[in-house]
């Protein structure tokens, strides 16, 4: 499970039959200094020209131009035709299955040619392509194509600011080549790029979030070697230990050099009596409904409580350890709580968060432990207590109670006519 090595492909050639088709596939080619993943024509041994499929410039085969915009628009109207057309677009490209594939020019259309008046009169050249799963499309304009032009445009980087032309499409289709082979995190420099993979990943047989694989990522930060956790794979436990390690070291009794930038930001932060600057850390976890902000954010909790532990035992401070050990469990114990009270049933999640939520974590920046917590919501959906649209369902901690209470607490609330009884209950 290393995102580092490129996938290498494994073409097969079936039997032989009496018309050959024309075969394609990708192949490995090494060369001296090293190995290059680059697509050839397994029949000609030539290299293959690849471009990332546009969606927006496949022809519709009812009408030509069903994607293009009027030659001449009155004023009145314009902007508002503009936005249509701009949301228009957008459904056709991120709705396609095939969007950013790889794909090949298999021939011209010299019969669907046009004079495109809005880029001065140039011709457009429209092309038949066939997509690296084997699927035919009409394009109207091959120049405006995307190149592949690098084998690591092949390999799924784990970090997309490494390839040599940062695109939308080479990016998308790094995390789909990525997300292929089950690695779901991708970073950006400093910024983690997350897929829910709506299953459970394992690492050589156990969870991607197990004891074992917390251990591996704080050894790799601790350790002596120079950047030994830029070899680990991307994960939420190398952001939440790079915010832990930064927060710690800011208590040493010397700080390294910071740019001027932030000198406004240190003279703002508290100042204890020993003379050293606390700098605070911050997480933020951001995204769609469904991406998985909330699982994000109890796994970044757990690695915490987890490396904290460990600090202690280490210490061999076995005096205290109970009390924080109590305090830990009280602070990961406060998630399904919140989530009773504040989460509810969508039709794209059946456990969304409908509230937003800053959790603010205290550490004793000598012993690195967890000292306190708060956790403060805002922006709760009130009106999901009285109105819900079809299939969604109200906060989960009605149906738990309707559920959970035994007979005669139900009697004594008058809830003992359950869920059917309630009309804000669907």
């Amino acid at each position: 499970h290393n995102p580092t090595q490129p996938t290498q492909p494994n073409p097969t050639m079936g039997k032989k039959s009496k018309t050959p088709a024309r075969v394609e596939s990708l192949k490995t080619r090494r060369s001296m200094g090293g190995g290059q993943t680059q697509a050839v024509d397994l029949v000609t041994g030539k290299a293959k020209v690849e471009y990332f499929f546009d969606p927006t410039l496949a022809i519709n085969q009812g009408s030509a131009d069903a994607m293009r915009t009027p030659a001449k628009t009155p004023l009145k109207v314009k902007n508002n035709l503009s936005n249509a057309f701009e949301a228009e677009v957008n459904e056709v490209l991120y709705s396609s299955k095939h969007l950013f594939y790889p794909c090949t020019i298999i021939k011209t259309l010299d019969d669907e040619k046009k004079v495109d008046s809005a880029s001065g009169g140039d011709a457009s050249v429209p092309v038949l392509v066939k997509t690296s799963d084997g699927t035919l499309h009409k394009i109207s304009d091959s120049t405006k194509l995307i190149q592949l032009t690098s084998p690591e445009d092949y390999q799924g980087l784990p970090d997309v600011l490494h390839l040599p032309h940062v695109t939308e499409a080479s990016l998308l289709h790094a995390l789909r080549v990525r997300y292929n082979r089950d690695d779901i995190y991708t970073g950006a420099g400093p910024i983690l790029v997350s897929v829910n993979p709506y299953k459970d990943i394992t690492v050589k047989g156990k969870s991607l979030y197990s004891d074992e694989q917390m251990m591996l990522y704080r050894k790799a930060s601790s350790s002596s070697t120079p950047h030994a956790e830029d070899q680990l794979p991307p994960h939420l436990f190398k952001v939440a230990d790079k915010a832990y390690s930064a927060l710690i070291a800011s208590g040493a009794p010397e700080i390294e050099p910071h740019i001027e930038e932030e000198d406004a930001v240190l003279s703002m932060s508290p100042r204890p009596k020993c003379g050293r600057r606390i700098r605070d850390q911050s997480i933020i976890i951001s995204g769609e409904s469904g991406a998985g902000k909330t699982e994000a954010t109890k796994i970044i909790m757990q690695y915490l409580a987890r490396i904290t532990k460990k600090a202690l035992a280490g210490k061999g401070e076995t005096s205290v350890s109970a009390d924080v050990t109590s305090l830990e469990d009280r602070v990961l114990s406060s998630n399904p709580l919140l989530e009773s009270f504040g989460n509810a049933r969508t039709l794209r999640n059946d456990n969304s968060s409908r509230f937003g939520k800053f959790i603010e974590i205290s550490f004793d920046t000598t012993t690195g432990h967890i000292i306190g917590a708060s956790i403060s919501n805002y922006l709760l959906e009130k009106t999901r207590i009285t109105t819900q649209i079809e299939g969604e369902r109200n906060y989960h901690i009605f149906y738990q109670l309707l559920t959970g209470a035994d007979e005669g607490l139900l009697e004594e609330l008058d809830l003992a006519a359950g869920v059917a009884a309630f009309r804000y209950l669907g």
